[in-house]
C-alpha cells in the first residue's frame, strides 16, 4: 500500500509528464490540473471532474527526479548514518528499501516529503564508489 507522499508525488509527477490523472478517490474519474504560480507558494492545483474535488500540491521548489550521482551520494550516506535530506529544499526524504538476500540487490527508493522529487536506485550497494559519488 503506498504511503500518502508515494500517492501525492504520483500525482505531481503524472502532471509534469503530461499524463492522464486518475482521481484517488473517486473510481473512473479524472482530475484536471493547473500550475498555480504565486510570490511564496506555488502549486498544483488538480480537480476531480467526478467529485468536484480539489486537491493542492505544494511545487516550491518544484518536482524534479534526482540523478544518479545524487542517488549514490544518498545511498553512500545512509550506509555512515548520516542525516539524509533533499538536495534540492533540505527537508526529510521518505525511503523505501527492499533487499534480496540471494542476489544480492537491493532496490531504494527517495522521495521528499516536501518538494516530492524524487529518485529510484537498484544494484549492488556494496558496488558504489565513494569517488563516484563525490566527484
Amino acid at each position: 500500500m503506498p504511503s500518502e507522499v508515494e500517492t501525492t508525488r504520483e500525482l505531481a509527477r503524472a502532471f509534469w509528464d503530461k499524463r492522464e490523472i486518475v482521481c484517488p478517490k473517486h473510481p473512473g474519474g479524472r482530475m484536471q490540473g493547473e500550475f498555480v504560480k504565486t510570490t511564496y507558494a506555488d502549486h498544483l492545483v488538480l480537480t476531480c471532474d467526478r467529485g468536484k474535488e480539489s486537491l493542492s500540491i505544494p511545487q516550491r521548489p518544484r518536482q524534479q527526479q534526482f540523478n544518479l550521482p545524487q542517488i549514490e551520494g544518498l545511498i553512500i550516506s545512509l550506509r555512515r548514518g548520516d542525516n539524509i535530506l533533499c538536495y534540492r529544499c533540505q527537508s526529510k526524504l521518505e525511503i523505501g528499501l527492499e533487499e534480496q538476500a540471494a542476489s544480492g540487490t537491493s532496490t531504494y527508493e527517495f522521495t521528499c516529503v516536501r518538494c516530492l522529487s524524487w529518485g529510484f536506485w537498484q544494484g549492488n550497494p556494496a558496488l558504489i564508489s565513494t569517488e563516484a559519488a563525490v566527484g
